[in-house]
């Protein structure tokens, strides 16, 4: 019995003395994501001005888990959309925003306008300058030259609601602004379009251990976020997405997003403008029991639309037949629709 206790006490010690070791390594490994976060900036791999490049290659991963991904600051680059056969310009200034420079003092004589959105918001499609808020911003200071007119666009392709409010947190709120402007769209319940890939520390299906010594571990990056069933958009159910997500997609995380928004607005001071195309009367529900302005597109696209005799409204407020995204002429209606509505808001004009 002697030999039996002395070899069993044995392999106790050596699993034991493997399961410290296993733990050891998922410490390490935690460590090097987190150092991964901590030099998030990909130096080695920044596109040069006037590189073509695709999104993936102008953002980079969050320190924040609730915005996970951000544009790379100082960028001017060209994208390619093939399905526009056209070549695009888009410069992202030092605060990683596009558009111009706004410091982030603000002077007496100073109105800003702080923009919160995706790709419709963030100009998908169009030059810099033909973005509605880069005209918006034209527009106000010709024509209102009362103030100096300030618009911050922090709009980032596929973003939803949840980390558009969180980016107005983390970085929009020193700026002070006077109006947040939210650009509503459909899929604003659904996961973004990138999300990021991270080691279970938890997990009980490998060892960290065997992978570290295959030098196989991974570090925290971005990955293309899981489809909808019906593999045209991104998933929408909390059920379906990974957990660290799930209260980041669907109708309740959209309403918990915009109760925060309206929390931010009283403390801070500011008006809110919802801006959608063609909203559902769910949205405009909420946002009238919120207290938001609610400027619904489409009645007014409609009455433009036919003001200017275009032969089919759909098609000419869509980038292309296959693409949703407003064309560069529903930018400049978005533009001189936005610039009445403001200054209707803050009754600074008697009318436009």
């Amino acid at each position: 019995m002697g030999k039996v206790a002395n070899y069993i006490l044995l392999v106790s010690l050596i699993i034991i003395m493997i399961l410290l070791a296993e733990i050891g390594f998922r410490i390490v490994a935690y460590r090097e994501d987190l150092n991964t976060l901590e030099n998030i900036d990909p130096k080695d791999n920044i596109p040069q001005p006037g590189e073509i490049v695709t999104l993936g290659r102008m953002i980079r991963l969050s320190k924040n888990p609730r915005i996970i991904y951000e544009l790379i600051p100082n960028l001017s680059v060209l994208i390619h959309y093939k399905l526009l056969k056209k070549f695009v310009s888009v410069t992202i200034n030092s605060d990683g925003f596009r558009g111009q420079e706004i410091p982030v003092d603000k002077s007496p004589q100073s109105f800003r306008i702080v923009g919160i959105g995706d790709s419709l918001m963030f100009g998908w499609g169009v030059n810099d300058e033909e973005v509605y808020l880069s005209i918006l911003s034209d527009v106000l200071n010709s024509n209102y030259p009362k103030y100096s007119w300030e618009i911050i666009n922090m709009a980032v392709e596929g973003y939803n609601t949840v980390m558009e409010v969180e980016t107005l947190k983390e970085k929009g709120l020193q700026y002070k602004p006077d109006i947040v402007i939210i650009h509503y769209f459909w899929n604003d319940f659904n996961l973004p379009n990138f999300i990021r890939e991270q080691e279970d520390y938890f997990a009980l299906n490998q060892s960290f251990m065997v992978e570290y010594f295959k030098k196989n571990l991974k570090t925290i990056r971005v990955i293309e976020a899981p489809r909808h069933s019906s593999g045209i958009n991104y998933e929408n159910d909390p059920q379906k997405v990974p957990i660290q997500y799930r209260n980041m997609v669907g109708i309740e995380a959209y309403y918990g997003a915009m109760k925060e928004l309206q929390s931010l607005s009283l403390k801070h001071k500011f008006d809110v403008i919802v801006l959608a195309y063609e909203p559902t009367e769910n949205i405009k529900q909420i946002c009238l029991q919120l207290g938001f302005h609610m400027l619904d597109l489409t009645p007014l696209w409609k009455k433009y639309a036919s003001e200017q005799n275009f032969l089919d409204a759909n098609a000419a407020w869509r980038m292309h037949k296959d693409d949703s995204h407003p064309s560069p002429i529903a930018h400049q209606f978005i533009a001189i629709t936005l610039s009445r509505q403001l200054v209707q808001l803050r009754g600074i004009y008697p009318k436009i």
